[in-house]
């Protein structure tokens, strides 16, 4: 069994001694529970892998593990939620762990912060450990962060069936709204507006053309004076030649 579950870490990237035994350590535990009994070997050895990652803070690639499985996805995170629940590892999952184990550490902040305010605005809420929330959080903060997600996995994990799932997403949509936070799209506007004020700007700041010259009209009297200085200058030059 050990060179089975040596075979698929490698394929799943595993190669940290910590996380192996980990794993041997979850897969002993459930080799003697009745429960995990429904679940082909295969399927137990690599969400055994995947939950001995999780505890470490290390990556996963979900993804990988759920076509090794040999299941569905939501399948995949329902078996994983009830090995959780055998090995007593269910606690609350937190933001931090959620990002790193679906590999999107960038948006943690900003989950954090969505999830913080919604707590505080929302005093009904009764169970605040329930993956939900969390689950919800992250996945808004995602979105707004125009990073392409699974839904379905995050589904999952959030344990919800899939009206409640998506009724608690706009939920947590519009509550990012209020809160002032727009997607990444549409901040691309506010780039639009600087290059719309850089080329007024350029166009401002290029050089007037020189001013044509306009022709002055002489008065008669000026006119006449002239012509007589100009003709009687050229009679002189003549006299002299």
């Amino acid at each position: 069994m050990s060179s089975i579950l040596q075979n698929n870490a490698e394929r799943l990237g595993i190669r940290d001694s910590p996380t192996i035994q980990k794993a041997e350590s979850f897969l002993r535990v459930l080799n003697t529970k009745p429960a995990s009994k429904t679940i082909s070997d295969v399927a137990k050895i690599i969400m055994c892998l995947d939950l001995a990652a999780t505890a470490l803070g290390q990556g996963f690639d979900k993804d990988t593990a759920v076509k090794l499985s040999g299941l569905r996805k939501s399948g995949y995170q329902n078996n994983l939620n009830n090995l959780e629940k055998i090995l007593n590892l269910d606690k609350p999952i937190t933001v931090s762990e959620l990002c790193v184990q679906l590999s999107c550490t960038e948006v943690k902040d900003l989950a954090e912060k969505i999830l913080a305010n919604y707590q505080e605005r929302d005093t009904k809420i009764k169970d605040l450990e329930h993956p939900q929330y969390v689950a919800a959080a992250v996945y808004t903060g995602c979105k707004l962060s125009n990073i392409r997600v699974d839904k379905i996995q995050f589904r999952a994990i959030s344990r919800l069936k899939v009206a409640q799932w998506n009724e608690l997403l706009e939920e947590f949509s519009k509550f990012a709204t209020s809160l002032g936070l727009v997607s990444g799209k549409k901040r691309a506007k506010k780039g639009v507006e600087d290059q719309e004020v850089m080329e007024s700007e350029n166009i401002e700041a290029q050089p007037l053309k020189p001013k044509e010259k306009v022709e002055v009209i002489e008065e008669y009297e000026v006119w006449k004076e002239r012509i007589l200085q100009e003709a009687t200058a050229e009679i002189l030059r003549n006299e002299i030649k």
